[in-house]
């Protein structure tokens, strides 16, 4: 027999199983004492008042798992008032027996449809069976009938009132799905069932992307219509899922029945501390081939509004019992899943302990990092870019760091990854790009010529106000806009393309050059070259490293170089890490190196001194074949106020 309560609700399920018997406490034991009672001093008034504080304490004490407490409930209040009945031996005792029981339909809110049934008939079988065994029948058949018909009538009218109630609070009105707290409640229940089954329970957590672009297109009517055709789909999906409901927003959970789940799996999974095996290549198969079953069947196209709508959707996948075995521990792994398939551009996730969320220790250095700045903790180191032509540095790379109170200097990736999450990035970038100006203003005013690049995260790019950031720095330190290099990572474009191509164009015609970073890693990077103004891409590392040990990669700098030459754009290697790897991208002809056999990236000072060991003051010269005109911006000396 099924409860509607468990998991979530457990505190309300307890609270009634405690508050209902207590009643029936108070009216047995005022029965049992008060002189005049038809149930004064009997033992059967006794009983029924032992029983009911039994039911108490096993009220108080119940897990949400014990099923049979309310059923325990029902029956032994139903039995302590048969055998009142029983040994009534007046109409009026009978009468007070009878009047009890229409309101022990109370407890059929507490079971489903067909449980509150049973509930409901088996009081009625115990009335029954009271007023046969005791008292006159021709006496006592015409209350007893009213009191049964009373009982049915109450108790239909309890759960036509309670399901109602139920509908409402966990029911999303606009998808007719569970809404979140039923998904908690419902899932929790299908979750419970596969696993008691043997199986593995699958939770799909589906993600619209890029919802708000369908709602701003089509308005709320035409947002809410799609949620409510895909609401319908996921219904109907092959394999038909335990549990469809609404996870909240554009987000929807989903529950399948898996493969047969390991014995290993299940005994480990509810120690600890114990260490679950990797999951083996069919397993991760299998639920890799669910999820993508999942994807191509709610794609669409859809009709909304008059216009067909393809669905872009992103999921992540939990596993009971191997990554939880409760609805809202896999709500989270899938949740986590998700976003770090969206974070690489992926459509499909799959849960592994590896993922973590937002940590404790990351929210304190958030919070850390919001003062860094005002404390003038951060500072920055300078990579110098080599002309190979000359062998002259041209240039210099800004790379963040934060000298951390307790924890000494950080790298940039120990603390930028949290805030690219959040405003913050935003921040940081305009302190970046404004203290590298700042130091480039006191190179020249040292006559050191150095120009300086800086990163600009995704946030930047869609930011009103960037261009005018850039120039009231530029201004601010008196500086012409030739000494900037702004560089872009291709990921940073794919998120609001149009947006950041306005601002990339605004900026270049302020004279500011553009740099595509990590060139070769995407997979639109040749629509972005042509698309946009760059005056310079740099071949990502992992090909410049490894293309002395690999005809392929060696193969693609090649012609990433031939391309970039052909398009009149600089190219930049970066990740030089020995001399060969030097020699080899100067003979391929790149036009400017970077990377630890050059040199590691330095603090301000250290780079004044390595900047005058080398005689690095550069004077203009004409461009060679191979470096293009832009190559220019890098050789002419800045304007600087004194």
């Amino acid at each position: 027999m099924r409860l509607v309560f468990s998991g979530g609700s457990h505190a309300d399920r307890r609270r009634f199983l405690v508050v209902a018997p207590t009643g029936a406490v108070v009216l047995f034991l005022l029965a049992a004492v008060v002189p005049g009672s038809p149930g004064y001093l009997r033992w059967e008034t006794w009983v029924g008042v032992l029983i009911a504080t039994v039911n108490i304490l096993i009220g108080w004490v119940a897990k949400p798992r014990w099923a049979w407490v309310p059923l325990f409930a029902v029956a032994s209040l139903a039995i302590s008032l048969g055998l009142g009945l029983a040994a009534s031996t007046s109409g009026r005792q009978t009468a007070m027996y009878l009047v009890w029981f229409p309101p022990m339909c109370a407890y059929v809110a507490l079971f489903t449809i067909p449980g509150a049934i049973l509930v409901i008939a088996m009081i009625i079988g115990a009335l029954a069976a009271g007023v046969a065994v005791g008292g006159d029948l021709n006496e006592t058949a015409g209350p007893a009938v009213s009191a049964a018909i009373c009982t049915i009538a109450a108790g239909s009218i309890v759960k036509g009132l309670f399901r109602a109630g139920l509908l409402q609070s966990y029911m999303d009105p606009l998808t007719r799905l569970a809404n979140r707290a039923g998904t908690l409640e419902r899932g929790e229940r299908a979750v419970a069932e596969i696993q008691a089954a043997g199986r593995e329970a699958i939770l799909v957590l589906v993600d619209i992307n890029r919802f708000h672009e369908i709602n701003d297109a089509l308005g709320h009517v035409g947002g809410d219509r799609l949620l409510q055709i895909i609401a319908r789909a996921l219904a109907t999906l092959e394999p038909r899922p335990a549990f469809v409901g609404r996870a909240g927003g554009d987000e929807f959970a989903l529950v399948f029945q898996g493969m047969p789940a390991p014995a290993t799996v299940a005994a480990a999974s509810r120690r600890p501390d114990a260490a679950l095996a990797a999951p083996t290549p069919a397993e991760t198969k299998w639920r890799w081939a669910l999820g993508q079953q999942v994807l191509r069947q709610i794609q669409g196209p859809f009709q909304v509004c008059g216009v067909d709508v393809e669905v872009d959707a992103s999921v992540g996948i939990a596993v009971a019992p191997r990554d939880s075995a409760t609805m809202g521990g896999l709500l989270t792994c899938a949740d986590s899943a998700l976003l770090r398939a969206k974070r690489v551009g992926e459509s499909l996730g799959l849960w592994d302990p590896g993922i973590t969320g937002v940590r404790p220790e990351e929210i304190a250095l958030y919070a850390q990092l919001r003062n860094a700045i005002i404390r003038s903790e951060l500072l920055l180191f300078y990579q110098p870019l080599q002309s190979a032509r000359s062998g002259e540095i041209v240039g210099a790379e800004a790379l963040l760091r934060w000298h951390h109170p307790t924890r000494g200097l950080l790298a940039p990736g120990v603390f930028l990854p949290v805030a690219e999450r959040s405003p913050l990035i935003a921040d940081l970038t305009r302190w970046v790009l404004d203290e590298a100006l700042r130091q480039c203003a006191a190179w020249a005013r040292e006559g050191l010529y150095l120009p300086v690049s800086v990163n600009l995260s995704a946030r930047m790019l869609v930011l009103d106000d960037l261009p005018q950031v850039v120039a009231g720095s530029l201004a601010a330190h008196g500086l012409a806009s030739d000494v900037l290099t702004l560089e872009i990572t291709e990921s940073a474009l794919v998120t609001q393309p149009a947006r950041a191509a306005t601002m990339l164009n605004e900026l270049r015609t302020q004279g500011v050059a553009l740099s595509l970073d990590d060139f070769g890693t995407g997979y639109s990077s040749m629509e972005i070259l042509k698309a946009l103004p760059f005056d310079e891409v740099k071949i990502d590392r992992g090909f410049v490293t490894d293309a002395r040990g690999s005809l392929p990669d060696a193969a693609i700098v090649r012609s990433v170089l031939d391309l970039g030459h052909r398009l009149g754009l600089r190219v930049v290697g970066e990740g030089i890490e020995d001399e060969r790897t030097l020699a080899m991208m100067i003979d391929l002809g790149c036009d400017l190196l970077q990377g630890e056999a050059i040199s590691v990236p330095l603090p301000a000072a250290k780079m004044s001194e390595l900047l005058r060991s080398r005689a690095a003051a550069v004077r203009p010269s004409a461009p060679q074949a191979t470096i293009p005109a832009s190559d220019r911006s890098r050789q002419r000396p800045p304007s600087a106020s004194a």
